[in-house]
């Protein structure tokens, strides 16, 4: 290994004191997130998780195991969990899931009144019509990590912006604090994510480990953002028709959802919060680079747009898996769905949307937390709505739960606080998936 990749690999393993006290407090100021309420009349958290509500720990999913896609050229990646190898030592030795590097920088968060549908967002193509369409919320840089990228901290946008401790937060449901503006009363029906870099912290090119950059500092791993912006198979002519994915991870209210992006008249303390499915969702792919050499990366699972490396653009496009979600809700009137009917699974999910809202398979839910034992399932949150409960399986082992396996009748949540209760049978035991070449049924004894 050469000097540079010591040097990177010593901030791999930078011990993990510096969030030792992070809790759950916001990493620029210290303080709670709830507290920050009682100074502003809009939080705006960001959330990395499918699960809105205790979601899994990263060594829970998959069993530490980054999830691999089979119609790559990755079979040949080993992992700790399998064999014993060592990361970084040996190329070829993947990181446990809960140690994998992850670096995000975040430019701004936007909301948008305009009831426009969401191919209408491939019209805002100059920065005239963005001006149009988009309120800005807030446009302060933030930077998340859970590994420092440079010895110099002060040339570390992560710690600069408290990102280790913001990363623990946007990962652990409890929801990043982001730092914003109040904005005035209206119905929203476009929020925005808008991504300025994503990367990964480990990769192979050529056979030897890969090297990119991240906020002007190398890194081990690759900048995996430009892979992710359009589905497999996206012609250049498209591309330049279209939105790119990331730019921003975007939230369209569809029918059903209208209530949802409400800032009401009357300037309650409401919470702005927007999800988007990453942790859960983390896979090893393979592409042809520049060079003509075979790059594996760690990217987002295929489980909504296939992805294959012998496809007509080599794999090099990735995107269409990442979902975002956002809704306001008011603290004062919320209310909490306890779930009985519970068995453990790190691999069924239950969900809640709004009765009669459009194309649930092809939304992330209001709220979902993973199955637990008993009533041991909460979904937090809720404003008065119509709801239904799914209870979703992972069949496909590729981090989503596609399946759904009972829907419940509706649910009618009146306003809060308080607490609704409610039975719905969810899991099953460790037997595997029965996967078929085109469908997906939950194995014997699954619920």
């Amino acid at each position: 290994m050469n000097h540079s990749l010591i040097q990177k690999a010593r901030l791999i393993i930078l011990p993990a004191i510096l969030l030792a006290t992070g809790g759950c407090f916001n990493g620029d100021d210290g303080l709670p997130i709830l507290s920050t309420l009682f100074n502003n009349r809009m939080v705006v958290i960001l959330k990395g998780t499918y699960a809105t509500d205790r979601p899994l720990e990263f060594s829970e999913i998959n069993n530490n195991r980054i999830f691999s896609d089979p119609d790559d050229t990755v079979a040949f990646v080993r992992n700790p969990v399998d064999d014993g190898c060592i990361p970084y030592v040996q190329p070829d030795c993947i990181p446990n899931y809960s140690d994998l590097p992850i670096f995000i920088d975040i430019g701004e968060i936007r909301l948008s009144s305009k009831n426009f549908g969401d191919a209408e967002l491939n019209l805002v193509d100059t920065s005239e019509a963005s001006e149009e369409f988009w309120d800005v919320v807030s446009d302060e840089r933030q930077v998340y990590c859970n590994q420092l990228y440079s010895i110099d901290f002060s040339e570390d946008g992560c710690f600069r912006t408290g990102g280790l401790i913001n990363f623990v937060e946007f990962m652990n449901g409890r929801g990043a604090l982001y730092p914003s503006r109040d904005i005035g009363a209206e119905v929203y029906y476009h929020a925005g994510i808008f991504m300025r870099a994503f990367a990964t912290g480990w990769g192979i090119a050529a056979g030897a480990l890969a090297e990119d950059t991240f906020d002007n500092k190398d890194i081990i791993g690759s900048s995996v953002l430009p892979l992710l912006n359009y589905d497999p198979n996206t012609d250049a002519v498209n591309q330049q028709l279209l939105a790119p994915d990331w730019f921003p991870l975007h939230h369209t209210v569809v029918f059903g959802q209208e209530t949802t992006l409400i800032k009401d008249f009357y300037y309650n303390a409401v919470v702005l919060e927007i999800r988007s499915n990453i942790k859960e969702n983390l896979m090893t792919h393979s592409f042809q680079n520049a060079n003509g050499d075979n790059q594996v990366v760690v990217t987002m699972s295929d489980w909504r747009r296939n992805h294959d490396d012998s496809t007509a653009d080599l794999g090099l496009n990735m995107g269409g898996n990442v979902l975002t979600r956002a809704r306001m809700f008011y603290p004062d009137v919320v209310n909490t769905m306890v779930i009985d009917g519970g068995v453990a699974s790190n691999r069924h999910y239950y969900a809640v949307y709004i009765t009669n809202e459009d194309a649930k398979g092809d939304n992330l839910p209001l709220a979902a937390t993973p199955v637990r034992n008993g009533a041991d399932n909460e979904l937090t949150n809720l404003m008065a709505q119509p709801y239904t409960l799914e209870c979703r399986y992972d069949c496909n082992y590729d981090g989503y739960p596609e399946l759904v396996l009972s829907s419940s009748a509706q649910i009618n949540v009146g306003p809060g606080p308080g607490f609704v209760f409610t039975n719905q049978p969810c899991g099953c035991g460790i037997d595997a998936a029965t996967v078929a070449a085109n469908s997906c049924t939950a194995h014997a004894g699954c619920y």
